[in-house]
């Protein structure tokens, strides 16, 4: 189950830095190119056109920033996504596939637990990250506006989040007579989280230029994990179906 889960992590890892890469090259081609502007403008009288021609820079479309600023935050734009894409997009879906399947029959794992808990902490830490970082890319952009619909969403994310990662140091015991609606509750909160949080990478995702390719990367991904859970929740169905055909058939 370990080697399993190890291998689709890594093979995560290597696709996501590898659109990284790509993404930061055609953005250095970019940045390669300088962006000016002139605008000419000749007089209307026959004799001053005839001798003069006078050349006016439009000063308001040239771009004083240095390239390696905008390269550097291009960078972080790419970080920020990777990290997000991972934390919140690849491994909490995890955390809730161990979750749900693998604590019962026929996929029962006795470690499910500690395989739940790693999971969702670690994608909670990544994703904190992220979203720490697309707070700053925020702030420190040249045009401050009110937070978009991509960070409204990011913010509602990592609040409820961190409130998910704390009940699991405030669950209530087996006994406990309250112990079902935390159940509920946190079963709700958990699959909601988990479909805003694909609306929202696929959001960011649309932010950026060459976006095709990693949406339809992160779009195999989330097609991967839900055809697993797919199959993840018919199995039960089959053995039950396999048993009943074995009982008619010892008939």
């Amino acid at each position: 189950m370990s080697s399993i889960i190890g291998i689709t992590i890594l093979g995560t890892i290597i696709c996501l830095l590898d659109l990284a890469n790509a993404h930061s090259n055609s953005s250095s081609c970019k940045d390669a190119l300088p962006i000016t502007s002139t605008k000419f403008q000749e007089p209307h009288d026959s004799l001053e056109r005839a001798n003069n021609t006078e050349v006016t820079t439009d000063f308001k479309s040239w771009n004083f920033r240095p390239a390696g600023h905008e390269r550097h935050h291009r960078r972080l734009r790419v970080i920020h996504g990777v990290v997000n894409i991972f934390g919140w997009g690849v491994l909490l879906p995890i955390g809730v596939i161990i979750a749900r399947y693998y604590k019962r029959l026929p996929m029962k794992c006795e470690e499910w637990y500690s395989l739940h808990v790693r999971s969702e902490v670690a994608g909670f830490i990544l994703g904190t990250v992220g979203w720490g970082l697309g707070i700053s890319i925020r702030n420190s952009a040249e045009e401050q506006s009110t937070m978009s619909t991509h960070g409204i969403f990011g913010t509602i994310i990592f609040t409820f989040t961190t409130i998910q990662v704390l009940h699991i140091c405030l669950q209530p015991d087996e006994e406990n007579v309250y112990r079902k609606y935390w159940v509920i509750y946190h079963n709700f909160f958990g699959y909601a989280l988990i479909i805003l949080t694909i609306v929202n990478i696929f959001q960011g995702i649309e932010k950026e230029e060459p976006s095709n390719r990693w949406k339809w990367s992160y779009a195999v991904l989330v097609g991967v994990m839900g055809l697993t859970a797919l199959v993840l929740e018919l199995l039960p169905c089959f053995s039950m179906i396999k048993n009943k055909l074995s009982v008619s058939g010892i008939e």
